[in-house]
């Protein structure tokens, strides 16, 4: 797992802290063996670490500081991204901050025949995104 790292001027940034989780691991007792198994595949899957370069689309000088607790009985990350460096993440993280839920929408310029903005919203804009690198 990525330790964390120092700028030149002293800022840290990747995994900033650990906490434990005050919530237990139920090893997904309560869910039907088919979906239990899915369950267990993709919390393998999402555990995975991955290497990737992480982009904030509004500038250089913006930054990401992000909780991260995917699971049941998984400890709490305290990560804080800065744009164009490259981390070792869990690939849910990736997933998460990727994810189209996580895009602000946009409201259209659209005016209707009264000059009034329409309440039609446009493409969601893209600020954070974490791009893969090759290991």
């Amino acid at each position: 797992m990525t330790q964390m790292k120092t700028t030149s001027w002293g800022e840290n940034h990747g995994l900033v802290n650990t906490i434990a989780s005050s919530v237990a691991d139920n090893g997904f007792k309560h869910m039907k063996p088919e979906i239990k198994a899915k369950a267990e595949k993709l919390r393998k899957e999402e555990g995975e670490i991955v290497k990737a370069r992480y982009l904030n689309h509004r500038g250089q000088n913006e930054r990401l500081s992000k909780p991260y607790c995917r699971w049941a009985g998984d400890p709490i990350q305290f990560w804080h991204f800065i744009p164009g460096e490259e981390y070792e993440v869990p690939k849910g993280l990736v997933n998460e901050v990727n994810s189209v839920h996580a895009r602000l929408p946009k409201r259209s310029q659209v005016l209707d025949a009264n000059n009034v903005p329409t309440k039609v919203d446009g493409a969601a804009e893209i600020i954070h995104q974490f791009i893969p690198v090759d290991f």
